[in-house]
């Protein structure tokens, strides 16, 4: 009987000799995986997730501000456009009206020889006007009188058309309202003056006979012009219209600037966030990639880590059991005793606000594969975010994340069974030592 004792006491302490050695073998890769998955998890944060989030928000900023500054450029450069264009038609109005009664002088003396049974006078510079019946050369000055009016209502109508389309179509083109006012006014400018013209041959038929370009009545046409374009503040328009043009040259030069800016300080994200390194090294994916596959990766690596956690916690289950049986009153190896010999990470005898810190410090992988998840569904909103990624890719990678969010579930499962059942069929426990 005695010898039958001796052999079970021997064949439970080889045993329990084997349960130790798994023990820490198991222990061992436990702590590896642990430490591995969570300083991968912290790094992974820092270095990789943590900057694509801010790459892809600040491209979206870029882009928005890109598209909103060529917008802007584009219309600076419309007005300056036609502002250029307004006051080119601004010199040429005035040039119509000045010139008015420089052609004259040759008009009149062609006139002349039509009276005298010459070829008919065609009127300078291409004008045309609607026939009128001027009556017979015998009344000579009335005859003159009128088809000189003709000729000044055709100069005016070109200077109308001039003003029409020279001036006021750009600038309704672009919706220059702050110079309607102006424009009608000087529309009115242009009739008056005509009108003020008509008078003046009205009120003097014979003065075609000494008009020249040192006669009063020339003289007068001029300073007429003249005093139109005083009235109507040429000068103070196409110098207000210069100084805008000159502001947004410099404005859109200003915009340029600000889009290299925005585009070199892309281009030096973009850089920074190929280059990354790490205590691990550099990355052999594309940070995109790194990121999609990353909460698959974490869920499993943390899985690895639980079920090596949940087989020490059985195995020493085992081992106290087996040990404690020899020892029902426990005074040769203690609860405590057990805990300091064979430790464990979430250990079943510690207290329960000592579980819970260690099971927080566990569970980081599973808080980081959710950032990291909300940070991917973010970016699957932004044009480009992933290269490549397309809508059946979408649905790959969703299975994945449900399948990854299956294996954080069945992970935490799994270690809270192995903690619950550890005090099943055990000898009575000692008091927990709410201090240690």
């Amino acid at each position: 009987m005695a010898e039958t004792d001796k052999s079970l006491e021997k064949a439970v302490d080889d045993h329990l000799k084997r349960l130790e050695g798994r023990y820490k073998a198991n222990t061992k890769i436990f702590n590896a995986t642990h430490i591995g998955h969570i300083s991968l998890a912290i790094v992974f944060l820092i270095s990789i997730l943590f900057p694509f989030l801010y790459l892809q928000v600040d491209t979206l900023k870029v882009n928005l501000e890109m598209s909103q500054l060529s917008q802007k450029i584009e219309r600076q450069q419309q007005r300056l456009a036609t502002y250029n264009r307004v006051l080119a038609g601004l010199k040429q109005l005035f040039a119509a009206v000045e010139n008015t009664p420089k052609p004259l002088v040759g008009y009149i003396r062609a006139l002349e020889k039509e009276a005298t049974g010459g070829p008919r006078a065609q009127m300078p510079q291409g004008l045309q006007s609607e026939p009128a019946a001027c009556g017979s050369p015998v009344r000579l000055d009335p005859w003159m009188a009128c088809r000189i009016r003709q000729f000044v209502a055709a100069h005016f109508l070109r200077s109308r058309e001039i003003l029409q389309k020279e001036v006021a179509a750009p600038l309704k083109e672009v919706g220059l309202e702050e110079f309607d006012q102006w424009q009608a006014d000087l529309q009115k400018g242009v009739q008056d003056l005509e009108n003020q013209f008509d008078s003046w041959i009205a009120a003097d038929p014979g003065f075609w006979r000494n008009f020249g370009r040192t006669s009063p009545f020339h003289q007068r046409m001029i300073d007429g012009a003249n005093q139109f374009w005083v009235n109507h503040k040429f000068d103070e328009v196409g110098d207000k219209m210069a100084q805008e043009v000159v502001l947004m040259q410099a404005a859109e030069e200003e915009l340029n600037q600000k889009k290299a800016q925005i585009q070199k300080r892309k281009d030096d994200i973009n850089s920074a966030f190929k280059n990354i390194k790490t205590r691990f090294g550099k990355f052999g994916l594309e940070p995109s990639d790194a990121i999609l596959i990353a909460p698959i990766v974490l869920a499993a690596l943390f899985l690895v880590a639980v079920m090596n956690l949940s087989e020490s916690i059985r195995l020493r289950k085992s081992f106290q059991m087996l040990f404690q049986a020899k020892d029902e009153h426990k005074t040769t190896l203690t609860d405590r005793q057990v805990a300091l010999a064979m430790p464990l990470w979430i250990d079943p005898l510690d207290p329960r606000p000592k579980r819970r810190l260690r099971l927080a410090v566990l569970a980081i992988p599973a808080v980081v594969s959710i950032l990291t998840l909300l940070v991917i569904f973010y970016c699957w909103t932004i044009p480009d975010a992933f290269p490549g990624l397309s809508g059946a890719g979408y649905w790959k990678y969703g299975v994945y994340y449900l399948l990854s969010a299956g294996l954080f579930t069945y992970g935490f499962r799994r270690l809270q069974s192995a903690v619950e059942k550890y005090s099943e069929k055990m000898p009575a426990t000692e008091p927990a030592n709410t201090t240690s």
